[in-house]
Parts: C-alpha cells; sequence; structure tokens
C-alpha cells in the first residue's frame, strides 16, 4: 500500500465517530509493528494497520474503510495509546456501542502484539469451543481469541474473499454456512473461532457457533492453491 493511499484513507475516516479513552502502554518493539505497517498478504487477512499524522489507523482489507483511529503519546521512551475514534458510518460497521467496540479493539490488537493481557474472553473457556480446540490441537493452533460479528458481515466477507481470491485459495463451506444461517437476521452475530494450521498457517479453519457458543453453526475452511508447473 502506497503512502499515498494510506493517507487518501486516513482523511476518509468517517465525521461521524464515538470516542472513548484508551490506556494502553506499548514497548518499541510492538510500536515499531505499527510504524512499518501491517498489510495483509489477502483477503482473509482482515486488517492493514498504520500510522499517518500521529494517528495509528486500522482499516478492513477487503474495503479500505477505517474503523479504528487511534491516538498515542510518547512518554519516556514508552508509548501510551490514549484515545479511540470508532466509525460510526453505518453502512460499513452497524454497532453503536463503545464498549463492544473498545473490547473488539482490545482483541484485535491482542492478536497483532502476541499479548494476552488486554481482554480476557472467557467465552473462550466455553465447553464446545474447548472441545473444538482440543479435537484439533495436532494439526492445528489457537491463538485463544474469539471474535463476534454479523451473518451479514461475515457472508460478504467470504464473498468479497472468493470474488477477489478464487485463484489464490479455496474457500470451503460457505454455501453451507448460508444455508445454516437462513433462519437468523442478517444482524445476528455469531462467534469465531480461528485455527490455523500449523505446518502451513496460512491454511486455516473458522468454526462458527451461536451467541451462546452451545451450538456449531458451520465452518470455512482456506486452503492455498498449489503452484501450477
Amino acid at each position: 500500500m502506497t503512502p499515498e493511499i494510506q493517507k487518501k484513507i486516513a482523511e476518509s475516516f468517517f465525521h461521524k465517530y464515538a470516542e472513548t479513552e484508551l490506556n494502553i502502554e506499548l514497548n518499541e518493539n510492538e510500536f515499531g509493528l505499527f510504524q512499518k505497517g501491517v498489510f495483509a498478504a489477502s483477503m482473509d487477512e482482515k486488517w492493514n494497520i498504520f500510522i499517518e499524522d500521529s494517528s495509528i489507523f486500522f482499516v478492513r482489507s477487503w474495503t479500505d474503510n477505517c474503523i479504528f483511529k487511534v491516538g498515542f503519546e510518547k512518554n519516556n521512551g514508552k508509548t501510551i495509546l490514549n484515545n479511540l475514534k470508532v466509525t460510526r458510518d453505518k453502512l460499513q460497521y452497524k454497532s453503536t456501542d463503545i464498549e463492544y467496540d473498545t473490547n473488539m479493539f482490545k482483541k484485535v490488537l491482542e492478536i497483532y502484539l502476541k499479548r494476552k493481557d488486554l481482554y480476557p474472553d472467557k467465552r473462550i473457556n466455553l465447553p464446545l469451543i474447548q472441545r473444538t480446540i482440543e479435537k484439533h490441537k495436532i494439526d492445528y493452533e489457537s491463538k485463544n481469541h474469539i471474535s463476534s460479528q454479523s451473518i451479514e458481515l461475515i457472508l460478504k466477507m467470504y464473498d468479497a474473499l472468493i470474488m477477489s481470491s478464487s485463484k489464490l485459495i479455496n474457500v470451503i463451506g460457505i454455501e453451507e454456512l448460508r444455508k445454516n444461517t437462513a433462519e437468523f437476521k442478517a444482524e445476528y452475530e455469531l462467534l469465531s473461532l480461528h485455527l490455523s494450521e500449523k505446518e502451513n498457517p496460512r491454511n486455516s479453519i473458522t468454526f462458527f457457533f451461536n451467541q451462546n457458543g452451545t451450538e456449531l453453526i458451520g465452518k470455512i475452511i482456506i486452503e492455498r492453491r498449489k503452484a501450477s508447473g
């Protein structure tokens, strides 16, 4: 992603947003990750992250829409994330609950920083989710992270992924997931558990559960196509 595109995306951050204070300390290496920029290598990697005009922007990789804008300050060699702005563009982001948004941001941050102290999500301990992790632990590994997204957003994301990257990957299970979620409202949020293949981490399985984590609704398998020739 070029600096020009980054600047354009940053400037397009929606004029309506919710705002809250943060107090998250990053060490030099953690902040350095965002200084270099994090850019999705494919559509199944959900975020592009970069710094522009003294803010960190978290941008959905498949739409280039900025969801989070994070302010920070330097203090004795450390970086403090001190402010979070969350878009209120209803066409791109459905949530209107700043507490939910803050928790979602912290979970995303945990993944990229490989930390477990920002948002302890007890849903990972739900019996069915633990059994799923245990069943696949030989070949797959979990980041001990549970996501929650609307059915509408999940299906849009995978449809966009198939459209853009079908020559590079196989996406297996989308039609079954679409069928299994037909009885739910589009805004109903599913819990998701992402497992990466140990030998080839870019292959993965994502399991989708009902909100209580008591029923498996479907799963999506992503496999990289082998290069021809």
